[in-house]
């Protein structure tokens, strides 16, 4: 758009973030939707169960008892092995896998630990659990070697390491997809989606046909897709919805706990990104994760999950679905399931005993923040993209602006302009003009709009009809430029005058400005 006075005066989007250019280390963990197994309640049998796993793949580890690690493996694996609270004994063991070896950037020492990975393969070379342990050692050695710092602060050798760790840590992958998916193991997906991002061939286009694959192949391992949602989040050049949209797929996909995974993802993505907040910095819908909850402790009651049921009622404010759970917990509050300040939430909760009258319409209400906000930041995706000449994902992404207006009943000019403008940039003249005419109404002194279904009119011949809109465009804009003229920078300047060379090839003129 060429003016900021002349941005659509309703549901102005909010300037475009830069977003950066890195590959830094996203800021969340990646341990289960659960307390550590260290700090869980006294008492706990989900807690028994965890420390003794991580204790028994920890000591073989240390052990190089790779044939304790392939016995314990083929006991605990498989979708029928869960902790009581639901959570895969498979993905614990890995868990310690993943957590094995120093943040060291020391090469003699990570030679070692390669080394021990080589011995655990040359002993098993079928082990699908010892080449994921080496995949895993090698992305770790590649994340320490870079940094924390952005990518673009990077030096020559950390970048260097980056690329080549991360691309033998694919070749390995790779080369033990066909053993993987024999063994059914889905963790060689979520090893997948874990390392992809730190490799040349991250794309959030590829990532997302990554994503698909694992839930068609494993729709409830977890760990898969928590990883998942954390590099599907906006500064990894995510769309942003995609957490949103990951959480409503999984949840409908089926297996085991379809009508469960919304909340586990979200639960997962509160403790590592959004701290607390869930519901007013995510899409998250709380009707949505109320039922998923129910879903989830129907099949797994324990305690833990019950914790978190009623602490994220108590966020949404929904004391009528937070009381009974808290009067079915009796004495197992467990204050690590109620975020980072446990107690003093769990302490006010507990005093709002009195649902409010009017929650549903305050739900409504709150559902329409979340699409206004998911509209301004769709418009700043697709700016972005723009801006990289993605054309068709930029209109792919503005299709699900002109959704989310329709889903709060109007049709804003600012989507349909930014929608004539990519269809423009396709040589897609007829959808170029059926966007100005859609937005028009809501804005119909808007210079820029005549200005770009005009030239959509000239491509298509309707030359009659293109001075028609020219016309109109060059008397809108004789109304505001003297005033706007002053606050505008260079570039728009220059579109300005762009457009006013349009005008005067049709005999319309409109007052200048020195550039001085």
């Amino acid at each position: 758009m060429i003016f900021p006075t002349l941005i659509p005066r309703a549901r102005r989007p909010a300037r475009l973030a830069i977003l950066l250019a890195c590959l830094a280390a996203p800021a969340f963990s990646h341990a289960a939707a659960q307390p550590p197994a260290a700090t869980a309640a006294q008492g706990s049998a989900d807690r028994h169960v965890r420390e003794e796993l991580a204790s028994e793949t920890l000591r073989y580890l240390q052990a190089r008892d790779y044939k304790g690690l392939e016995a314990l493996y083929r006991k605990i694996r498989g979708a029928g092995q869960r902790t009581p609270n639901g959570i895969w004994k498979q993905a614990q063991f890995y868990n310690q896998l993943r957590a094995f070896g120093q943040w060291s950037t020391d090469a003699a020492y990570w030679d070692t630990v390669q080394g021990q990975a080589k011995a655990w393969q040359k002993q098993y070379p079928k082990s699908v659990p010892a080449r994921l342990f080496e995949a895993y050692m090698l992305i770790k050695r590649a994340e320490a070697d870079r940094g924390s710092g952005y990518y673009n602060t990077l030096t020559e050798k950390q970048r260097r390491d980056l690329s080549q760790g991360s691309a033998a840590a694919m070749r390995v992958l790779e080369e033990t997809q066909v053993l993987a998916a024999k063994a059914d193991d889905p963790e060689w997906h979520r090893a997948m989606l874990k390392v992809l991002p730190f490799t040349s061939q991250f794309t959030q286009e590829r990532y997302q046909k990554k994503i698909g694959a694992a839930m068609a192949r494993h729709p409830n391992y977890h760990e898969a897709y928590f990883t998942a949602a954390g590099y599907s989040m906006a500064h990894w050049g995510g769309a942003p919805d995609a957490v949103e949209q990951l959480a409503q797929d999984l949840n409908n996909v089926g297996g085991k706990e379809q009508g469960a995974m919304y909340a586990r993802l979200y639960w997962y993505m509160d403790q590592t990104a959004y701290k607390g907040k869930i519901f007013e910095v995510s899409q998250a819908d709380w009707p949505t994760m109320r039922a998923s909850f129910e879903a989830l402790v129907a099949q797994y009651p324990d305690p833990w999950n019950l914790n978190a049921y009623a602490y994220f009622a108590c966020l949404a404010n929904d004391v009528g679905a937070m009381a009974p759970v808290l009067a079915r917990l009796g004495q197992q509050i467990d204050l690590r399931a109620w975020g980072e300040n446990g107690a003093a939430t769990h302490a006010r909760c507990a005093t709002s005993t009195v649902a409010d009258p009017q929650f549903d319409s305050k739900q409504a209400a709150a559902r329409k923040v979340r699409l206004r906000r998911l509209l301004t930041e769709t418009m700043q995706h697709a700016a972005a993209q723009r801006g990289r000449k993605e054309y068709k994902e930029e209109l792919e992404t503005l299709h699900k602006a002109e959704e989310l207006d329709r889903a709060m009943g109007w049709v804003s000019m600012p989507v349909q302009y930014n929608l004539a403008r990519a269809f423009f940039t396709l040589k897609r003249y007829e959808e170029t003009v059926s966007a100005i005419t859609a937005g028009l109404p809501a804005q119909p002194d808007y210079t820029d709009a005549y200005w770009m279904r005009g030239q959509a009119l000239e491509a298509l011949g309707r030359k009659d009809e293109a001075r028609e809109d020219f016309e109109k465009g060059a008397r809108y804009l004789r109304k505001v430029l003297p005033g706007a003229w002053a606050g505008l920078n260079a570039t728009q300047r220059a579109n300005v005058a762009e457009m006013q060379r349009k005008f005067l090839e049709y005999g319309f003129a409109t007052p200048t400005f020195s550039t001085d």
